[in-house]
């Protein structure tokens, strides 16, 4: 018989087709050594909001006065989480710091417009119409690179590991995380209008990490563009201009 997290992540399976091919073109980049800093930067405006929105969807469960017998199996989950990822948006900077990105230049731009959507979708759905809509969140986004993967990826671009710190502490976190995740989904009494936004949220998710990882590769092609090399970050510490910019 077919499980909820089996089926969730089949479905995820079907609809990420474009999201692995754009990731797979930023890790297999022939410049990566160069886009590197522009995809962590991407990095740090979704990680920076994790534990924040994990947070607003636990006070969200604690609103719930319905009888919803899952308000709070969830409220306790989501605080667990978001204290487990409390700080990780640190090891991005420390990366980029030791990039040659100055942690102040990071936080003075601007993050993707597509980053602020992929997020303030969940705030809709949390906040709108029901909190466990973030388990889709989290099941398309821990799905983190190999440690395997990572160190072939230090050798063919030259990459220092020590500015993957932030990748390879996933690597080595993430797999019990989506373990426990999908035992987890298994054993909650999911109604299927419940499964039904889980699963929305998680196709929702998928979709806005394209529009992310598009954004990265097209802002990365402003190298080849004097006139805007300087809105982005490379190997070589160059900064963004004004924060007031479009990127």
């Amino acid at each position: 018989m077919t499980t909820q997290s089996q089926r969730l992540r089949e479905t995820i399976s079907l609809v990420s087709g474009h999201l692995s091919s754009l990731i797979r073109q930023v890790w297999f980049h022939p410049r990566l050594s160069e886009l590197y800093p522009e995809f962590l930067f991407a990095i740090y405006g979704i990680t920076a909001s994790s534990a924040p929105a994990m947070r607003a969807a636990a006070e969200r469960c604690s609103a719930i006065t319905t009888g919803e017998p899952l308000a709070r199996w969830l409220h306790d989950y989501y605080l667990e989480h978001a204290a487990e990822e409390t700080g990780h948006e640190k090891w991005l900077l420390d990366d980029l710091a030791a990039m040659g990105v100055q942690r102040q230049r990071v936080l003075q731009r601007l993050p993707y417009a597509s980053v602020a959507a992929l997020v303030g979708a969940q705030y809709y759905w949390m906040l709108h119409v029901h909190p466990i809509a973030y388990l889709g969140y989290i099941a398309v986004v821990e799905e983190p690179a190999s440690i395997e993967f990572l160190e072939e990826v230090s050798r063919r671009s030259g990459i220092p590991l020590s500015t993957m710190s932030c990748h390879l502490m996933h690597a080595k976190l993430d797999p019990d995380h989506v373990a426990d995740f999908n035992a987890a989904l298994d054993s909650l009494p999911l109604q299927q209008h419940h499964m039904d936004l889980i699963t929305v949220s998680a196709i929702t998710t998928s979709s806005h990490l394209v529009n992310v990882f598009s954004d990265i590769l097209e802002h990365f092609e402003r190298i080849e563009n004097p006139a805007g090399a300087e809105t982005i970050f490379t190997s070589s510490g160059v900064a963004i201009a004004s924060p007031s910019r479009e990127f």
